[in-house]
């Protein structure tokens, strides 16, 4: 209990000291100093400290969608109405490390053309998509602010307003095939700004090929697309210190099938 409720409950002493006498006593100070204590008026919070508790207690619909949450809420689609979607998403982790690296890249604010990722643009804050788009097939999020819908056989059906006005792209089509990377590359090249960056992710037999058409190198860390049978590399058309780095989660799916290859396994 507080001090002051010390006092309301104090029962009779018995004596003829006070009661704060008393307790001074019993504490080993003066009466006095407990009164010039009870006395302090402490200083108002300043306006550095309000903020940072505002921070501190940022509703929750304003934050960022846990990676987890979107992997839940959304089930992959391999296929809609008959038409092969092929949506396989990135775990957890590698979510979380792209998105790491949009937020380094990908201008202030954010203006980031999400090509089939919808999983990095839904791991942004409602704030950061802003200035983004998701361009995608998939019209199930068509009433969220910032899609656009997108089919790659259509490359150069993009809305003029957005054309030449992303600082970034992240780009992963649904097909690892020349055919198909050939059309992604007409639209990036519509929505790009001078100077852009690109970021995207395809198979490590692709790489001459995405020199070809973006101009991008593939780098240390490679995603993790847990349901996809092949492995997939990361490529950026820029030199990047986030990525220069092993995923642990790959390192680990290698180091589990040397041991399941090992005689006796």
């Amino acid at each position: 209990a507080a001090v002051g409720d010390t006092y309301d409950t104090m029962a009779d002493t018995g004596c003829d000291m006070s009661e704060e006498e008393l307790l001074a006593m019993l504490r080993g100070i003066d009466a006095s100093k407990i009164q010039s204590e009870s006395q302090v008026v402490y200083p108002e919070k300043s306006a550095q400290a309000e903020e940072k508790d505002q921070e501190a207690t940022t509703p929750e619909d304003l934050k960022a969608e846990t990676f987890s949450e979107f992997l839940a809420k959304n089930p992959e689609k391999h296929t809609c109405s008959g038409k092969d979607l092929n949506q396989y998403w990135y775990s957890a982790i590698t979510i979380e490390k792209m998105v790491a690296e949009v937020q380094a890249h990908g201008g202030e604010p954010l203006k980031v053309a999400f090509v089939s990722t919808p999983s990095l643009f839904f791991s942004l804050t409602a704030e950061q998509r802003r200035e983004c788009a998701v361009l995608d097939y998939d019209r199930k999020w068509e009433s969220e602010p910032g899609f656009v819908f997108y089919d790659y056989n259509e490359p150069e059906a993009v809305p003029e307003e957005i054309k030449g006005t992303f600082d970034m792209l992240v780009i992963d089509p649904p097909y690892i095939t020349r055919e198909v990377w050939a059309q992604y590359a007409v639209t990036a090249k519509l929505l790009l700004a001078p100077n852009g960056r690109v970021m995207l992710t395809t198979v490590a037999e692709n790489a001459p090929m995405m020199k070809e058409l973006l101009d991008v190198e593939p780098q240390t860390f490679r995603p993790s697309v847990p349901n996809l049978v092949y492995q997939y590399c990361l490529y950026t058309s820029y030199p990047s210190e986030g990525l220069d780095c092993d995923n642990p989660e790959i390192t680990e799916i290698i180091e589990q099938k040397h041991v399941e290859l090992r005689p006796g396994h």
